[in-house]
């Protein structure tokens, strides 16, 4: 019998997991597996055809997204081919990097190579950039220190070209490998319009733009710089939204400061609770050998929230990395007063080589919601962002599909639910991971997954991304929090 799934980024040591089912789902391969999986000693070429191989077999959805596995192999093989020839690791590793990026899945990944990338993304402009409602192309963030700054460029300025080509073509040519896979259209966008101003150190463009409300165009001239990733973070969620935890997991630098707990709580008036969940997962953050229970940490959390006179709840799920999927089937129990479906989960197994429906730990094959207590039944208003992905989606579905609560955001989530966790290790220490398995719904239909760049949670209450909207969030201001303030207070008042 297969063991169960795990959603989430990678295990560290500090992470204690339990055999579950759960987002960025990760399997727990035995050793076995995970030793036919070893391609790391082979040849780039070799290791590529190994993968290939297994990943065409194995991933979850290629049906429901069209991976035309042929037309890939093809394409990317010359150039591995290519690579081995040249004895050039950075072409191996670029066009693997490619290769996978083809797969719209937040699910496949494989570690970056600090080194090489910053070769091609090291340097900025000073800028940040949003797509706003109305098309157009704004800055929202200028560093004071720049060049950009010094030649007169200001946070609400309209770019009209760059580079030469018009806006719109350049944010379209941008090449995202850097970022990793974007399940959604609405994602993949958010990351070129991150990447356009990313460069080599010393590379030279001209941008043409206008002041609103004028008509002529003013062009400058400006020069990629090492500003250690400084507009990256100033971008849609991260100028707001701290990514320690996912950044922990993948090992990135980030010097924000380690969470105290999955979970994050405060009342923000009298009436309304906030509640952050990082993860669907128990985590031992500080390494104190004594994990705490995030379901215990939630339970407790609305308890007090109750206890204190609370008639609503902002449940914030942007960045939720997400973790199990029996937790977060019990999570919901706590706003649930009767027994509901979550999913049926359908794996690939390698030993029969179809995909099968999964027992769970009563036998049943649905995982199903059971109600518990505290039972919360007042208004809830439930952040989400595209970096809320897998299990984290699964919470903000199952919230959704509620009477009493809404979804708010800019952007829907990530679009991957898939169950992830299998993976290979490939030359240069570098390992690659996909799903092998699919979340489905009552009528055993794949669900949240994303399809011709749709997918994941939508939000009920969209805000509309204007440039006043872009330009505070730029500066820090968490604009989805306030609106969620704003409307339940509106509400509990009106009651």
């Amino acid at each position: 019998m297969q063991k169960k799934e795990i959603r989430t980024l990678i295990i560290l040591v500090m992470v204690v997991l339990v055999t579950a089912s759960g987002l960025f789902y990760l399997n727990k391969p035995n050793t076995e597996a995970a030793s036919e999986n070893d391609f790391s000693s082979l040849s780039w070429t070799m290791a590529f055809e190994e993968l290939h191989g297994i990943l065409s077999t194995e991933y979850a959805f290629t049906d429901w997204k069209g991976i035309d596995w042929d037309k890939l192999h093809k394409k990317y093989l010359t150039k591995m081919e290519e690579a081995q020839e040249n004895d050039d690791f950075s072409a191996y590793y670029l066009n693997l990097k490619a290769y996978l990026n083809e797969i719209p899945d937040g699910h496949v990944r494989m570690n970056n190579l600090k080194e090489i990338d910053d070769s091609f993304i090291g340097g900025g402009f000073g800028l940040a950039l949003a797509e706003i409602n109305d098309g157009e192309v704004i800055v929202t963030w200028v560093n004071e220190s720049s060049q950009a700054w010094s030649a007169g460029i200001r946070p609400g300025y309209v770019l009209l070209s760059w580079n030469g080509q018009s806006i719109k073509q350049a944010i379209d040519d941008v090449s995202t490998i850097f970022g990793g896979t974007s399940a959604t259209t609405e994602n993949l966008r958010i990351k070129k319009l991150a990447y356009l101003v990313r460069a080599p150190i010393g590379k030279q463009i001209e941008l043409e733009y206008k002041i609103p409300g004028t008509s002529p165009g003013n062009s400058v001239s400006l020069v990629a710089y090492d500003d250690e990733g400084l507009s990256l973070r100033k971008n849609y969620p991260d100028s707001v939204i701290s990514d320690k935890l996912r950044d922990m997991f993948l090992n990135t630098d980030n010097p924000d400061p380690v969470p105290d707990s999955m979970v994050e709580t405060r009342m923000v008036d009298d009436k309304i609770s906030y509640i952050k969940i990082l993860g669907e997962l128990d985590a031992d953050l500080h390494e104190s050998g004594n994990p705490d229970s995030t379901l215990e940490l939630i339970g407790n959390t609305i308890d007090a929230a109750q206890q204190n006179g609370a008639k609503a709840i902002i449940l914030d799920l942007r960045n939720n990395i997400g973790g199990l999927d029996q937790m977060t089937a019990d999570i919901l129990g706590y706003f649930y007063n009767q027994k509901t479906f979550f999913e049926y989960q359908n794996l690939y197994n390698p030993d029969t080589g179809v995909f099968e429906l999964q027992s769970m730990e009563d036998g049943s094959q649905a995982l199903t919601i059971e109600p518990s207590q505290p039972y919360f039944s007042g208004s809830i208003i439930v952040l989400i962002n595209p970096k809320c992905v897998s299990s984290g989606e699964g919470l903000a579905m199952g919230l959704q599909n509620l009477p009493n609560a809404e979804t708010l955001g800019f952007y829907g989530t990530n679009g991957s639910f898939g169950l992830a966790g299998s993976e290979a290790k490939m030359p240069g220490e570098i390992t690659v991971h996909w799903p092998s398995g699919q979340s489905l719904n009552e009528n055993k239909a794949i669900q949240l997954d994303s399809r011709n760049g749709l997918g994941g949670i939508s939000p009920d209450i969209k805000i509309p991304m204007t440039a006043q909207n872009a330009i505070r969030i730029a500066n820090g201001a968490d604009v989805e929090l306030e609106e969620a303030i704003n409307v339940l207070q509106l509400r509990l008042n009106n009651h």
